[in-house]
């Protein structure tokens, strides 16, 4: 048995001394680690179908500046913001609070990236060096060996029965 585990080099931490940059590729990479389903303000617009001019009049603000908000809407006017999402039917938090190419990019990061195979069987060998008791998850693997392989038995069987009607007719 395997486990895929994403790497953790490229991990970006934050401090005082942080760049509003930094903050944005953080921001990005947590949403698309966390499963959250951020969108830009550009996709949100895209997804309701509306030319820029429609959303900025909607929300108040020129055309020029929704633009320049939908490429990065971390230092936006939050109560614009508020009415283009009510605009678009979404929730503020639904949209992404930075850089829209660190989110596009998070989202790359996460689908493309080289996932790391660790064996059960490893795992439970280092846990025996730390001297855990493994008792637990050795029987819980064992039992799913088993109904793994009487599940592949089972599509086996029935896999040469539909292939054996199919013939016959």
């Amino acid at each position: 048995m395997k486990i895929a585990i994403l790497p953790a080099s490229n991990a970006i931490t934050l401090n005082r001394n942080s760049t509003r940059e930094d903050r944005s590729k953080y921001l990005a990479r947590l949403a698309v680690s966390n499963n959250r389903h951020m969108i830009t303000l550009r996709e949100a617009r895209e997804n309701v179908r509306v030319t820029t001019k429609k959303a900025a009049e909607a929300a108040g603000i020129t055309e020029r500046t929704l633009k320049k908000w939908e490429i990065d809407c971390g230092r936006a006017n939050t109560f614009a913001i508020d009415r283009l999402c009510r605009y678009y039917g979404i929730s503020m938090d639904h949209v992404h609070p930075g850089k829209e190419a660190d989110l596009l990019a998070a989202r790359r990061a996460v689908s493309t990236s080289d996932r790391q195979v660790i064996k059960l069987e490893d795992v439970l060998v280092a846990l025996k060096k730390m001297g855990r008791d493994t008792i637990a998850l050795e029987s819980f693997l064992e039992e799913l060996d088993k109904s793994w392989e009487a599940e592949t038995k089972n599509a086996l069987a029935i896999g040469v029965a539909k292939a054996l009607e199919t013939s016959v007719m």
